[in-house]
């Protein structure tokens, strides 16, 4: 799947999803702040970055979300 496919997939099982500047990432929104932090990054290595709306979104690649939603449509 190329990066337009996986966010129209992401969206159709209720993701916000946004395409990176970079071609080969996704941001997903994961969640709302409560602090005045710009960027993240998670014990597991994930990377939160806040955008435009106030949101924490995690990047991931294109091929990562891919499978992230294949799991959850397998659930």
């Amino acid at each position: 799947m190329n990066r337009d496919e996986v966010i129209e997939k992401a969206k159709a099982i209720g993701w916000v999803a946004q395409p990176c500047a970079n071609p080969d990432m996704i941001a997903i929104r994961a969640y709302k702040p409560d602090t005045n932090e710009r960027m993240r990054m998670g014990a597991s290595g994930e990377l939160y970055t806040r955008g435009d709306d106030g949101w924490m979104y995690q990047v991931g690649t294109v091929a990562d979300v891919a499978n992230a939603i294949k799991q959850k449509e397998k659930q």
